[in-house]
């Protein structure tokens, strides 16, 4: 049996939620074609016959001022970097090599084993122009890499979204774990995340799906209620937004915004849940919540002071 942690990390929307929800096949972590969109480090448990692989997806590597929540979404990167048995390095074609040289000041801090991961590679025969440069892009971070701490295994081509080339990843990341009990007891259970975790980040990813470009990074979810044996299942979530401005925006005129949201949001709830649920949203203005230490802690986003 082979078991062990594996830290996916790339730049922002390059596919490793992607990638996650296509090994697991369930949405462990949320979608959407905005950028950071994941806030917090997520584990999914990909267990089988061979073993156990606990993949932690991350927010995307970015330059963050200090404190707020984008110093915190680093801080997430940070922690899912402390020691893992593998890292997977997603780029995604499109990017360009100054874009990730932020990525790799990350990695050489880490002590591990890496293999760099080229998604999207389903548009190879559409824009072959877009891969040009990553040839070379793999020689620089394997010579990059040759004085951290960090060992290159080589790299692969796949499409999280197709499904092509996962499985082919995943059985060479087994081959490279260390031998071992599991993790997690439970073979059933995806993620170690709680279900109000996951019912709260259903939410936000309406948000994020039915709100502006802007509006959903200033947009925190929190469950204030989860009563599952009512009949149908009773949540109550509170949408925490900066400005009052932005309250009537996601209420929307007449309500018809916060309904839309509301909507589909509980649609995905009760597929999780396999039960009918009653969903209410309410909107509460928690202002500069995302550049409040305090505040942010109160929803959960918990900075570590002098963490290195």
């Amino acid at each position: 049996m082979k078991s062990g942690v594996v830290a996916l990390v790339g730049r922002p929307n390059v596919g490793k939620s992607t990638f996650l929800n296509a090994v697991l096949q369930e949405e462990i972590s949320i979608v959407t074609p905005k950028a950071q969109t994941t806030r917090d480090q997520v584990r999914g448990i990909c267990t089988e016959s061979r073993g156990q692989i606990v993949f932690v997806d991350t927010p995307g590597i970015h330059r963050a001022r200090e404190g707020g929540i984008n110093a915190y979404m680093i801080q997430e990167v940070e922690r899912a970097l402390d020691e893992p048995d593998l890292v997977l390095y997603l780029v995604d074609p499109f990017s360009k090599p100054e874009a990730e040289e932020r990525v790799l000041e990350q990695l050489r801090q880490v002590r591990s084993r890496l293999i760099l991961v080229v998604n999207k590679a389903d548009l190879r025969v559409k824009r072959p122009d877009a891969f040009e440069w990553l040839q070379g892009w793999v020689q620089k971070v394997r010579e990059s890499l040759i004085s951290s701490r960090l060992e290159f295994i080589g790299h692969h081509e796949i499409s999280a979204e197709k499904g092509s080339g996962v499985a082919e990843l995943v059985t060479e990341v087994f081959g490279l774990l260390p031998e071992g009990a599991p993790l997690y007891d439970d073979s059933d259970s995806l993620t170690d995340r709680s279900l109000r975790f996951v019912v709260s980040e259903l939410i936000r990813k309406q948000l994020f799906m039915n709100l502006g470009d802007e509006l959903p990074y200033s947009c925190a979810v929190e469950i204030e209620s989860y009563r599952e044996k009512s009949k149908p299942v009773h949540i109550a979530a509170l949408i925490h937004v900066e400005r009052e401005s932005q309250k009537g925006m996601v209420i929307g005129a007449g309500g018809k915004k916060i309904k839309e949201i509301g909507s589909k949001a509980r649609a995905e709830v009760e597929a999780l849940v396999g039960e009918r649920v009653f969903l209410e949203l309410r909107v509460k203005v928690s202002e500069d919540w995302t550049s409040r230490a305090r505040k942010m802690e109160g929803l959960g986003y918990v900075l570590e002071r002098n963490r290195k």
